[in-house]
């Protein structure tokens, strides 16, 4: 499944302000982010159809995520 890569990448290597390497975690994926945006729509979009369990908001919140993945490809 495409999830977009890292939605915030951070560098490996030397960090001068710590005097240390560091080694980040590249946190959540792009996919993941569109999802958390995607809630309110989602959530209004499942009240409409009188079907807002937090199941059903979750599914469609990532169903637009896949949808914006999916066009984001289509543009590169």
């Amino acid at each position: 499944m495409n999830d977009g890569g890292p939605a915030f990448p951070m560098p490996t290597g030397y960090e001068p302000r710590e005097n240390l390497t560091t080694h980040f975690n590249e946190g959540m994926s792009l996919r993941d982010w569109f999802a958390g945006q995607a809630l309110t729509i989602a959530r209004d979009n499942c009240r409409q159809r009188g079907v807002d369990t937090a199941g059903n908001v979750a599914i469609g919140a990532y169903a637009i995520a896949d949808a914006m993945l999916a066009e984001r490809e289509k543009t590169r």
